[in-house]
């Protein structure tokens, strides 16, 4: 069993949680009462819930991760994480010309990088046998 995993399975939780109760307030209830277009607010709520499934599906991972090894699972999640890095980098500086209002860009490179170190500890425990 990796500690790590369960750990990274529990601050995703907890991340899923406050997506869901702040920001869901903030961001997901804006959406339905400021957009006047019923397509685009349709969409913008859309994509919030699916970054809620993607989170949730994320902290499920690391569960399953913290029990069973697949580096496979490990390589998906980090992509879609960095990724998503990339996308608050990209519009941060982009749009609002910092990194501070929305700074899940340090959550999104550093659930990855524990992954990877994650993995790299069980390959230091158990090395493969020749």
């Amino acid at each position: 069993m990796s500690k790590s995993y369960l750990v990274l399975s529990a601050l995703m939780a907890a991340i899923t949680g406050v997506h869901v109760f702040l920001g869901g307030p903030q961001y997901a209830d804006a959406f339905a009462i400021t957009l006047e277009n019923a397509d685009l607010r349709a969409m913008s709520l859309v994509l919030w819930h699916a970054v809620t499934v993607a989170l949730i599906l994320f902290a499920l991972a690391y569960l399953w991760l913290a029990f069973r090894r697949s580096p496979e699972l490990v390589a998906i999640t980090s992509l879609l994480q960095l990724g998503w890095a990339g996308l608050f980098l990209f519009y941060g500086v982009t749009q609002l010309g910092e990194l501070v209002t929305q700074p899940q860009w340090v959550l999104f490179i550093g659930f990855p990088c524990v992954a990877v170190f994650s993995e790299w500890l069980r390959d230091r425990r158990n090395p493969a046998k020749p």
